[in-house]
């Protein structure tokens, strides 16, 4: 009974458009890559032969021809670029397996037809790893031409092809076990790239057995001549790595087979009342604006059920704890050795600013990078939620029931919107209040970029939770509404920022005249109060720069938000309340009025 699941699969999958897209865009790439390695290795060689490279050990040079110079630099870089591939399609295409079907409301016709949950799974497993597979194969044929220019042995080939394909195989087994386990799409592929870098750290960092699940390291014996091929070697690290990737997908498959009919069948009997723990704190009760209280007292910042288990005040405290060591290894790392801990204890004693940024004059650059991060997180944590925020209402079949309710389109639009990110204001605190403080020892540089970038971040966060709002509303699923983010949030903001640098930059060169020149006249030191350490135009380049992303996203978010109400108001609601704006303009022109003769 396996063959009527995958006939399924294989025949919803070949008429999805996107399957086709990313086989052009990977072969397109590809080819840009082989271009790109003619151009590195003719410029390395002119560069040699014209003497501005001396002693080079590159192997490639000592090739016979050009063709087989990249030849072999492709065959080298294509077994990376493959596992990359692998590593990020693989759970986009295969979390939304099961949770595809739970979310039609289809999963319980397949449990209660004539199929065990193994057929089902089984059934998913090989249409979806087929899809996976119709996108790696796109750039075998290029592959195979230019390994053969470059003399790349066929044992080489296959044990390239077995490298991958057990490690795609226990990859597809546990984004089945995260589909079978998470109600949403998005949870399950942001759980599977969660754990991934997790395991690719440690295997990075830790290496020693670990290696074995790195395919680079076990194909590694492989290049070289046929006489140079360490057969021995190669065999025993493809068996090691094989026992290992397949005992790893076979413990997953099993359990996404013995968990399938429990789980589901736990999901439509409704989540059971939780019993008040000790450790959990108690909700305000409901105000005047419903909606805003439910998504930030009830679902809160946290993106998935399971991290919603966590109490506040331990996320609130871990997020202090990391922000106090991370601003005590900023200091640590920008105090020079020749300064002593009791010079900054006495200038920060005397409240001297000038004389700590003196003592720490690196302690700036740290702070600027760490509220960076800090943006970056906090913008992701609230995008992922506002994704998620219409098409979660969807999925759980409630967002017709708040469009029937009098509530306006905009109460229900910015009361999800103001009410997530009225969940991140206790987690920003929790960053500010340790970083200020901690910032006050690196000077009036540091405190400056602190306080700056947490003003650019809670904007960030509105322009990101704004973006997500719209793409939720235009999105069937939370996994399309969460790359729409990625899309229009960070690409289009990147974009719109690269436009600005063209006033941005001759902003800077004026403002940075007009302290000089007052400098001149005055005799004041304006142009220098910040930092010796950076010239003026660099100095207020950044500043500009910050004031001119706090712009874009304010002016973006009023864009999204005012586009999702917009969509809300005339394609959602059944009607429009005395009170709610009509945004729907007349396509019919009004009559003019005839005059009476």
């Amino acid at each position: 009974m396996v063959g009527a699941v995958l006939h399924q699969e294989w025949l919803l999958g070949g008429r999805r458009n996107r399957l086709y897209l990313f086989r052009w865009v990977y072969a397109a790439w590809l080819i840009v890559l082989v271009f790109y390695g003619y151009v590195h290795c003719t410029n390395e060689q002119s560069s040699r032969l014209s003497g501005r490279i001396v002693n080079n050990t590159s192997s490639f040079l000592d090739r016979a021809s050009m063709p087989e110079v990249v030849g072999q630099w492709f065959a080298e870089s294509f077994v990376f670029q493959q596992m990359l591939l692998l590593v990020l399609l693989t759970p986009a295409f295969v979390a939304g397996a099961i949770t595809d079907e739970k979310r039609r409301g289809t999963l319980q016709y397949l449990l209660t037809a004539d199929l065990e949950s193994r057929h089902i799974i089984l059934g998913k497993l090989l249409g979806r790893v087929a899809q996976v597979a119709l996108v790696a194969i796109a750039g075998l044929p290029l592959f195979a031409l230019l390994a053969g220019f470059g003399g790349v042995q066929p044992a080489t080939v296959l044990a390239v092809v077995v490298a991958l394909i057990v490690p795609l195989f226990a990859l597809a087994s546990a984004t089945l076990l995260a589909s079978v386990w998470c109600r949403q799409t998005r949870d399950a592929v942001l759980a599977l790239y969660v754990l991934g870098t997790i395991g690719g750290l440690a295997v990075w960092y830790f290496q020693g057995f670990l290696n074995y699940l790195n395919p680079l390291y076990v194909v590694a014996p492989a290049w070289g001549t046929w006489k140079s091929l360490e057969l021995g070697e190669l065999s025993r690290r493809l068996l090691v790595s094989s026992l290992c990737w397949g005992t790893f997908g076979g413990v997953c498959l099993a359990v996404a087979v013995w968990r399938l009919r429990p789980v589901y069948r736990n999901e439509l009997e409704g989540v059971r009342p939780q019993t008040v723990r000790w450790y959990s704190g108690t909700r305000l009760p409901v105000r005047d604006e419903p909606i805003r209280w439910r998504e930030r007292h009830v679902e809160g910042l946290a993106p998935g059920p399971q991290l919603r288990r966590i109490p506040q005040w331990l996320g609130v405290s871990v997020v202090a704890l990391l922000t106090l060591g991370s601003s005590l290894l900023i200091l640590f790392l920008s105090l020079p050795s020749s300064v002593k801990i009791g010079d900054l204890i006495l200038a920060l004693a005397r409240f001297q600013p000038a004389r700590l940024t003196v003592l720490l004059p690196d302690a700036g650059d740290g702070f600027l990078v760490q509220g960076l991060v800090v943006m970056l997180l906090a913008s992701l944590v609230v995008g992922i939620r506002c994704s998620g925020a219409i098409t979660g209402e969807r999925e759980r079949q409630t967002w017709e029931a708040l469009l029937l309710t009098p509530l306006t389109a905009k109460q229900l639009i910015r009361g999800k919107l103001w009410g997530i990110m009225g969940a991140s204001y206790v987690y920003l605190l929790a960053y500010a209040a340790p970083a200020i403080v901690l910032s006050v020892f690196g000077g009036v540089v540091s405190l400056f970029w602190v306080l700056l970038w947490l003003a650019v971040t809670v904007l960030a966060m509105y322009y990101i939770g704004a973006a997500g709002l719209w793409c939720s509303v235009r999105s069937r699923n939370s996994w399309r509404a969460l790359l729409g983010v990625m899309a229009a949030g960070y690409a289009g903001g990147l974009a719109l920022y690269s436009c600005s640098l063209i006033i941005i930059f001759p902003a800077a060169l004026l403002v940075g005249a007009i302290l000089a020149a007052i400098d001149r006249q005055m005799g004041t030191q304006l142009s220098t109060a910040a930092t010796p350490f950076f010239s003026i135009d660099h100095r207020v380049f950044f500043i500009l720069t910050c004031l001119g992303l706090a712009f874009i996203f304010w002016l973006m978010a009023r864009m999204f938000l005012h586009q999702t109400l917009r969509w809300v108001a005339d394609r959602e609601r059944t009607r429009h309340w005395h009170d709610e704006p009509i945004y729907r303009r007349s396509r019919r022109r009004p009559a003019k009025a005839t005059q009476n003769p």
